[in-house]
Formats: C-alpha cells, sequence, structure tokens
C-alpha cells in the first residue's frame, strides 16, 4: 500500500507539473502573440497563476517558505548573497568589456518591479515545481537541475535567457531545498535580471523576450 501511495503522489506530481506547463507555453506561444488583452490577462491569471495556487492551497498545510524566520533567512543568506554577488560582478565585467551599459536612469522602478515579478515566479518556481519534484526524485542535486531546466526551456528559444535562468534555477533551487526561504530568493532573482537588462548586450537579450515575440526584435 505504501508504495501505490508513493507511485499515485509521483503521478499526480507529474500530472500537476504537465498540466502547468502546457498553460504557459499555451499562453506563451499562442495567447500572447494573437489574442486581445482581456482573453491573455485572463488567463494567466486564471490558469497560469491560479491552478499552480490551487494545487499548493490543496497539498500544502504548512508554508516555511513564506517564513520570516531569521534561522532561515541567515542560514540561506550567504550562499545566495554570494551567488549574486559572483553574477553580478560578471554582468559588470561583461558590459565593460562589450560596452554595453544600457541604464535608463530608473533603477528603483525597475527593481521594485522585477523584485514582485521575480517573487511571483519563485513561488511558482519553487512552491510549486520543486516541491512536486521533490516528489519524483531522491536526490536534491537532481531535482535542482530538473527544476532549474524546466525554468531554462520556458525562455525558450532566447538562447542567454535560457541559460541565465537555467543556471540560476539550479541554484535557486537548491537552496530552496537547504533552507526555504522566498524573499531572498525574489530578491537575488530581481536584482541579477535588472543587472542583466542594463548589463549585457541588447542583442543577447532581445528586451527579455521569450516565445514567438522573440523574433520581434
Amino acid at each position: 500500500m505504501a508504495i501505490l501511495n508513493s507511485l499515485s503522489i509521483r503521478i499526480q506530481s507529474l500530472i500537476e507539473i504537465i498540466i502547468e506547463l502546457l498553460a504557459i507555453f499555451f499562453y506563451i506561444w499562442v495567447l500572447e502573440p494573437h489574442a486581445e488583452e482581456i482573453v491573455r490577462i485572463s488567463f494567466f491569471w486564471l490558469f497560469c497563476v491560479g491552478f499552480p495556487f490551487i494545487c499548493i492551497g490543496r497539498e500544502q498545510r504548512k508554508f516555511p517558505e513564506f517564513s520570516l524566520d531569521w534561522e532561515h533567512f541567515v542560514h540561506s543568506f550567504y550562499a545566495i548573497f554570494y551567488f549574486t554577488l559572483v553574477v553580478t560582478a560578471f554582468f559588470i565585467g561583461m558590459a565593460f568589456y562589450f560596452d554595453s551599459f544600457n541604464y535608463d536612469g530608473q533603477f528603483a522602478l525597475r527593481v521594485s518591479e522585477y523584485v514582485f515579478w521575480s517573487f511571483l515566479q519563485q513561488i511558482g518556481l519553487q512552491v510549486f515545481l520543486t516541491r512536486r519534484l521533490q516528489n519524483v526524485f531522491p536526490q536534491p542535486l537532481i531535482i535542482a537541475v530538473a527544476s532549474g531546466s524546466i525554468f531554462s526551456l520556458i525562455h525558450f528559444p532566447n538562447p542567454a535567457l535560457m541559460i541565465l535562468t537555467g543556471i540560476g534555477g539550479i541554484f535557486w533551487s537548491y537552496f530552496f531545498q537547504k533552507a526555504p526561504n522566498l524573499y531572498l530568493l525574489a530578491l537575488s532573482h530581481g536584482w541579477l535580471a535588472v543587472m542583466s537588462l542594463y548589463c549585457l548586450p541588447s542583442a543577447w537579450l532581445h528586451h527579455l523576450r521569450i516565445g514567438p515575440t522573440y523574433w520581434h526584435f
């Protein structure tokens, strides 16, 4: 019976992941380039955001990842801080090398916008995806690689974003499993998104576009 229960949880987790990915890809590849704004907005919030929230609310009773617990914060702070610092230094170095600084004078606005958007993405990436991958794979590193790879695939066909989100996704997922803290992950994610936008050549990023809009540059 325990084996059947374990198998059932694994299959359910895979089905939920597949449903969410189908919704996301349908939105990116079909609705975003063709549908009316009201249709896009409704589908995004009802299905792309609503479905994982329903799954999370139905299955979880405790949410340590939303806690302001100081011990979890400190436990994950240094690893996330150093990762963010190293990647920031890399972006700045690339900007100097390619002479590609793209500062638009709206730094505070950009950071606030991207941190909010990153927090929403990290809920989906960690609380929904990583938690379900934990029901499928046994080892944290394998789970992190799977989570990062799926996160990267969502950003197809933008090669620069696929590489960056793949690396970031693996790192964030791995340390989320060690010490779940969405606030630090969102800050790291949002900050690095802004730094990439300001530092990397625009021709690489295509204004952070993904899906069919990637080619409309």
